[in-house]
C-alpha cells in the first residue's frame, strides 16, 4: 500500500466511475503523484466547465476529484497527447479504472471538453504495425512530437486479452482511446464479460 503523506486522510474517498461489480472507493494517496504536496496541487487546479458538461459528468459518475489527478499528472509530466487545434488529450488510472480528459489551458484554470472512462487495461509496449490504411487522427504524441497512427494494440479486461485497432504514437506507443470507443465498444465489452 503506498504510504500516507499529509492530507491523504483529509481527501475525500476516491471513487471509481462506473459502479457495478468493480466498484469501491479508497483515498487517493499523494504519493501515487509524486511529490508530498500533490493533494494541495489537486485542490488547486481550477476546472471551467460549461452547464452541459457537469450534467454529462454527472450522469457517467465522473467528479471535478476525479478530473483534476488527471490534469496534474498530464501537466506535471507533459504526458499527453496534443491535437491541432491546441486541446489536450490525457489519461490516468489510480486504480482500476482508467479516466480520460480533454481538455486546453486557460489563463490560471482548464475548460473541460470530455471526460470519460474504461475498464480494460492497455498492454504498454504490445503495440503492432495495424493491417489497416491509418486515416488522419489529428492528434500527436507530446513528449515525442509524433502523429498518431493506427496500431493494433491488446487490451486485457477479467482475464480476456483483446487486439483492437486504435490511434497510437509510433515510437512510445502511447494509445488514444477516443470517447466513442470507450463509451460504446469497450463498455459493451465489459458488460458481456461481467455477465459471463
Amino acid at each position: 500500500m503506498p504510504s500516507l503523506c499529509k492530507g491523504d486522510l483529509a481527501a475525500r474517498s476516491y471513487a471509481c466511475a462506473v459502479k457495478g461489480p468493480l466498484y469501491h472507493k479508497r483515498p487517493l494517496f499523494c504519493s501515487e503523484l509524486k511529490g508530498e504536496r500533490a493533494m494541495d496541487k489537486i485542490l488547486d487546479i481550477l476546472l471551467l466547465l460549461d452547464p452541459a458538461m457537469e450534467a454529462l459528468l454527472s450522469e457517467r459518475g465522473i467528479g471535478e476529484d476525479d478530473i483534476r489527478p488527471v490534469v496534474l499528472h498530464a501537466e506535471g509530466n507533459g504526458v499527453y497527447l496534443e491535437h491541432g487545434n491546441g486541446h489536450r488529450l490525457a489519461c490516468f488510472t489510480p486504480a482500476h479504472v482508467t479516466f480520460w480528459v480533454e481538455y486546453l489551458p486557460k489563463g490560471n484554470g482548464y475548460r473541460i471538453f470530455r471526460a470519460y472512462t474504461h475498464r480494460m487495461k492497455i498492454l504498454q509496449g504490445f503495440n503492432m504495425a495495424s493491417g489497416k490504411e491509418s486515416p488522419p487522427i489529428g492528434w500527436s504524441c507530446s513528449p515525442c512530437g509524433l502523429p498518431l497512427e493506427l496500431a493494433a494494440v491488446k487490451l486485457t479486461y477479467l482475464g480476456e486479452t483483446f487486439v483492437v485497432d486504435l490511434p497510437a504514437c509510433p515510437s512510445c506507443q502511447r494509445v488514444l482511446v477516443s470517447e466513442e470507443n470507450a463509451v460504446t465498444r469497450m463498455a459493451l465489452a465489459e458488460q458481456m464479460l461481467e455477465d459471463k
